[in-house]
């Protein structure tokens, strides 16, 4: 597990986003009072410093081929002389 995020819940209770580095699984943990206030400050600027966040892994191409094609749209001159 390797911390990714930091969110705020109510209340104004600070909670770690941990995402899993085998599966990629999401999890939360709330933040103790020993936490290092320091880290959790650090993690909390990140999407500041580097806007995207991986909250998922990276997608393996699965090479079958088989996505779809957005429908072309006709233009307004087209729709006019129908």
């Amino acid at each position: 597990m390797e911390p990714i995020a930091v969110t705020v819940r109510g209340e104004g209770r600070w909670v770690l986003i941990h995402r899993c580095t085998n599966c990629g699984r999401l999890r939360l943990n709330k933040t103790a009072g020993d936490d290092n206030v320091l880290l959790l400050m650090r993690l909390a600027a990140l999407p500041l410093t580097m806007p995207f966040v991986p909250f998922a892994p990276d997608p393996e191409p699965s090479g079958n081929g088989n996505r779809r094609k957005p429908r072309g749209r006709k233009n307004a001159t087209a729709l006019r002389e129908e």
